[in-house]
């Protein structure tokens, strides 16, 4: 399957690509930016970011609701996390 390859650049180009298409996100997306603060994601837009990865990949993100990603950082580690877990 392709997408098992994934490099950190192309899953952050893809979290990149759906933050702006998907949750309507302007202005620039670092890999550092804060998901609530800086690129002002709400409950409706983090659950449209969750449901699109998790559609794009085939999988389940997982429900850590003590400690959810509050930065795309977080969420490429989160993504590439599931992907190594699918290869062992």
């Amino acid at each position: 399957m392709q997408y098992m390859d994934e490099t950190t650049q192309d899953i952050f180009l893809l979290v990149k690509r759906i933050l702006r298409e998907k949750c309507k996100v302007e202005g620039q997306v670092g890999i550092d930016a804060r998901l609530a603060e800086d690129l002002r994601l709400d409950s409706v837009g983090m659950l449209t970011l969750a449901l699109e990865i998790e559609n794009h990949y085939r999988m389940n993100l997982g429900d850590e609701p003590d400690s959810p990603p509050r930065t795309v950082q977080e969420i490429v580690t989160l993504i590439k996390a599931r992907l190594s877990e699918r290869k062992s």
